[in-house]
């Protein structure tokens, strides 16, 4: 299925007397004007008043562009969810799979719309750190309803065989139980606010290291910008006490996360402590651990900073939820589109400026209707 046809799935909740405008035509509007860049109601109209002869390649556009009031109102009626499933479903069709996926998991504040609404916008994202793709989101009323809206995308997502990375904040039974009855597996950190559990964990590890030797383990190092780091993973089979195995039944393995860094003269060494319903596999483990916070540096930051996420001053809730939805889209399309070494800036830039490149990162898989 072409992005037109996952479009058109999009139900239009408007009565008959206002649907002046196509509703696919407008949610085509929009996704064009995000991947250039605009992020306003005022530019998205701009945008599609300068670039209509080339919209209109794609779709008839009968009564021109609409105003930017008009664009929000319709956004708005569409709704988060309906929009969410078309358009992610879509990314899904055309991603590559991966033998092993590993998705992270993790929460955003949208800053300057809850700033300026009376709630706050917190996005909950699954990213694919195989790919580079943002896979799904779906807001929570605030970043302590996390946990919950985690559990709740979790069975929104085809996780069978991904390993899915999480940080402590979801060490939760229900949550991790939730990952293993949908055919996925889990690396969760482990910290010191769960007292019995991270003491039990730490001190297998403390018989461990007495001889790691023979500890399964993988080691790689980084250089760059004046520090030198060594990263060690060891993974170890579970021995929880009996009272703590009830209460983690899928827990496989233990693994430790040694990070020794040099900055100058000065040298440290951190360790970290995880645990996984995977089996022994340091190597792919050490990937995971690492790979988990691509989401902040390939997401998060991408969006902040190229899309303007925080800065964007749309508010009204389910509007400023399907814009989030759209920004995510339009960086998926410039990740995916690799004709071009350039930066996620340029590439906004070009797209912009250029109607064959923006065809090129949009459309090329979509024919003319």
């Amino acid at each position: 299925m072409s992005l037109f046809d996952h479009i058109s799935l999009v139900e239009d909740t408007r009565s008959h007397i206002n649907q002046r405008h196509n509703l696919v035509d407008v949610l085509f509007l929009i996704l064009s004007a995000v991947a250039s860049g605009q992020d306003g109601w005022a530019e998205i109209q701009q945008f599609g008043e300068l670039k209509l002869e080339w919209l209109r390649k794609f779709r008839p556009f009968a009564n021109g562009i609409p105003r930017r009031h008009t664009i929000a109102r319709i956004l708005q009626a569409v709704g988060p969810e309906n929009l969410q499933l078309c358009l992610f479903s879509w990314i899904n069709d055309i991603r590559t799979a991966s033998a092993k996926p590993i998705i992270a998991i993790d929460g955003k504040t949208l800053k300057c719309a809850s700033k300026l609404g009376c709630n706050t916008l917190h996005s909950v994202g699954a990213f694919d750190i195989n790919n580079g793709l943002a896979l799904y989101q779906e807001m929570a009323s605030g970043k302590g309803k996390e946990i919950e809206t985690v559990q709740s995308l979790i069975t929104m997502l085809n996780i069978n065989k991904a390993l899915i990375t999480l940080d402590a904040l979801h060490a939760q039974r229900a949550t991790l139980e939730a990952i293993v009855a949908r055919k996925g597996d889990y690396v969760v950190q482990v910290k010191s606010n769960q007292r019995t559990l991270f003491q039990a964990v730490k001190a297998q590890y403390d018989v461990a290291f007495q001889d790691d030797s023979q500890l399964a383990q993988f080691a790689c190092s980084e250089k760059g910008h004046g520090r030198t780091e060594q990263r060690i993973t060891f993974q170890i089979p579970s021995k929880l006490s009996p009272k703590l195995q009830e209460k983690w039944p899928s827990v496989k393995t233990l693994i430790a996360v040694e990070r020794h860094r040099k900055i100058g003269n000065k040298t440290s060494i951190e360790t970290s402590f995880y645990l996984s319903s995977h089996d022994m596999d340091p190597e792919y483990i050490a990937t995971a651990v690492r790979g988990h916070w691509r989401i902040e540096n390939s997401l998060h930051w991408v969006l902040d900073v190229v899309y303007r996420e925080d800065a964007c001053r749309v508010h009204e809730q389910r509007t400023a939820e399907s814009l989030a939805i759209v920004r995510r889209m339009a960086l998926n399309l410039a990740k995916l589109e690799i004709t071009q070494k350039r930066s996620m800036k340029s590439k906004l830039h070009r797209s912009l400026l250029s109607d064959e490149y923006r065809e090129l990162m949009i459309f090329a898989d979509v024919k003319s209707i």
